[in-house]
């Protein structure tokens, strides 16, 4: 897995690519708190991610509650795949996915 940050109206993206599991959830909750930890908002774009599984949504759960009293956070580009998890696992009804 790689991770691309970059800022977007003047908020920052944590961009994944690859799968996000239980070897690589602790890289990409690492990121997330270092972009995220001083923001209102945090976008988590997840075009290039394949997989997520129930250690990555741990931590997409944390990012979120770490933003939820701030600005947010935001969940764009999501494949087919993903969002079939999110919806299986009622996520889709907790986050704010674009």
């Amino acid at each position: 897995m790689t991770i691309k940050t970059y800022e977007k109206d003047g908020s920052p993206v944590v961009a994944p690519e690859g799968r996000i599991d239980h070897v690589t959830a602790a890289e990409f909750e690492q990121k997330i708190n270092e972009v995220g930890r001083d923001s209102d908002k945090l976008t988590l774009d997840l075009a290039g991610v394949e997989y997520v599984s129930s250690a990555a949504l741990r931590v997409i759960l944390k990012a979120n509650d770490m933003v939820k009293d701030k600005g947010g956070m935001i969940i764009i580009n999501v494949n087919r795949k993903v969002m079939e998890i999110f919806n299986v696992t009622g996520f889709s009804d907790y986050l704010d996915i674009r």
